[in-house]
């Protein structure tokens, strides 16, 4: 069993994007919330960057998505895997242009999952990060995908290179200190068929 204070497995991701309409959350509606989780999981986005997205922002037939000014990086885009296209093509269909979360911000997104975090026991949220060492609350979505890439969870294994591309990273040495790589990790890749 891989360690789970850094990484949500897709089965336990869908648990959360199915338990949002228990958060009760009145400004949003409850689809473009799961929908907000998905973006920054897929993307590998920081929720910040997730927050900020327009509708126009997406251009599928090139499988990116345009971030705009984020941490390290004027006019920054990121990939959008494929796997995730024809789910996000029908959800933007019934978006208008504009911000997909009008005034949401990453503060709020910390409140969201730090009560799903207690309600469905998820390590990732519930593991203090002064234990861990590490960025996970809205972070996790990023640190998730990456380490799912690197598992081969949708299919072949991705070399580091392409996980750093995926989480636009400047350098190999950022996503290898990144995705923090345990024993876990270490006792599952020896038990890999």
């Amino acid at each position: 069993m891989r360690s789970k204070s850094n990484y949500i497995d897709p089965q336990q991701f869908e648990e959360i994007v199915q338990a949002i309409p228990v958060l009760q959350i009145r400004k949003w509606k409850n689809h473009d919330v799961e929908f907000l989780f998905k973006i920054a999981y897929w993307c590998g986005l920081r929720m910040k960057e997730a927050c900020n997205l327009k509708k126009e922002d997406f251009d599928l037939l090139s499988n990116e998505v345009y971030l705009g000014l984020t941490k390290k990086k004027k006019n920054q885009y990121a990939p959008i895997p494929l796997p995730f296209i024809p789910e996000l093509q029908q959800y933007l269909q019934t978006k208008p242009n504009g911000q997909l979360l009008k005034d949401c911000n990453p503060q709020i997104v910390r409140i969201w999952v730090r009560r799903l975090g207690k309600m469905l026991d998820v390590a990732a949220w519930t593991t203090p990060q002064e234990v861990t060492g590490e960025k996970t609350l809205t972070h996790i979505f990023r640190k998730s995908i990456g380490k799912s890439m690197l598992y081969g969870v949708y299919g072949k294994k991705a070399p580091l290179n392409v996980v750093q591309k995926q989480l636009r990273h400047s350098s190999l040495t950022t996503t290898s200190k990144y995705l923090q790589v345990g024993i876990e990790d270490v006792k599952d890749w020896w038990e890999i068929k």
